[in-house]
């Protein structure tokens, strides 16, 4: 019985590992299809492929350098979609509440995702010049980083042995790092990057006129990045003080610094490409981070609120 058990205990240990690494493969796959999508706007490659899902109405499309990139970023998504659904049956497999709740999410946000990538090129979108199109751009990327966000949240619900900030300190700063995310990302898709182009100031100024949505936007961004400094530094100090979570806090002020240090250089670059493609890449990898330190106790009350929250089968 003794030696059944073992077996069964091993098997366990196992299977989670495997479904970890699974995960894990997920979460990388998105974060570079995320990377590589900030690629192909920035360099306008979007409509490189002028029809969907098929580019030039066929899976070898011609050999052009742009043309690959649109339809390198599509294969990409293709493979990421797969391991999604991969994932989504291996959870729902081994395990029940919270974590088949967020597959279950995933899933949903991915068919959304793939529909507004296709009506991305069928409506032509980025070569629009309204609202229409910042909505139907920037919701597809925003999408992304909720599956980004929910993926990150299952490996943290999975994971033993964690610790839990008592107090959420982390799950603060996960909020407003979101909130700096979305303003970051209609910042982008506005063309308002370089409505302050200066730095420090915004135009000349500690507060610019708010003349146009595209000065409104971009202050806001900055103001909110200020405030994600604070309040990392808070954290570090904190840590510091109590002598505990020191190397989490420190790497995540380390990580808020260099996507802060990014975001500056865009200005005065005047938008260099290998700069935006390192601010959007440490802006999600902030982002997957803090999700992944706010999981436990973000779990911890979901369970302590009387939401089944769910363990293995």
């Amino acid at each position: 019985m003794k030696n059944d058990a073992k077996s069964l205990n091993l098997s366990h240990v196992l299977d989670t590992t495997r479904l970890h690494y699974v995960l894990l493969m997920t979460v990388l796959s998105l974060y570079t299809l995320m990377i590589m999508g900030t690629f192909v706007t920035s360099t306008g490659s979007g409509l490189a492929c002028p029809d969907w899902p098929l580019c030039y109405g066929s899976v070898k499309p011609p050999l052009k350098l742009h043309i690959w990139f649109e339809w390198g970023h599509r294969l990409l998504g293709g493979l990421t979609g797969l391991l999604i659904i991969i994932s989504t049956f291996l959870i729902w497999y081994k395990y029940r509440g919270v974590p088949r709740l967020l597959t279950g999410i995933v899933l949903g946000l991915l068919f959304l995702g793939v529909l507004i990538g296709g009506m991305t090129v069928l409506t032509e979108a980025p070569y629009l010049d309204s609202l229409i199109r910042i909505a139907i751009v920037s919701s597809h990327l925003i999408i992304a980083t909720l599956v980004l966000i929910s993926l990150v949240l299952i490996i943290g619900k999975i994971a033993s042995g964690r610790n839990v900030d008592e107090r959420g300190y982390h799950f603060l700063l996960f909020c407003a790092v979101y909130l700096q995310v979305i303003l970051g990302i209609l910042v982008r898709y506005s063309k308002a990057s370089l409505a302050c182009p200066d730095f420090p100031l915004c135009q000349g100024e500690i507060i610019p006129s708010f003349s146009s949505y595209a000065v409104i936007l971009h202050f806001s961004h900055r103001a909110v990045a200020l405030t994600v400094i604070l309040l990392t530094v808070m954290l570090f100090c904190r840590a510091l003080l109590r002598r505990d979570r020191i190397e989490t806090s420190l790497i995540t002020l380390s990580i808020v610094l260099l996507q802060a240090t990014f975001g500056i250089l865009i200005v005065l670059t005047g938008m260099f490409l290998p700069v935006i493609i390192m601010h959007g890449a440490t802006g999600f990898l902030l982002l997957g981070w803090l999700a992944y330190q706010s999981a436990p106790f973000l779990f911890k009350h979901i369970s302590g609120s009387g939401i089944k929250a769910g363990g293995a089968l």
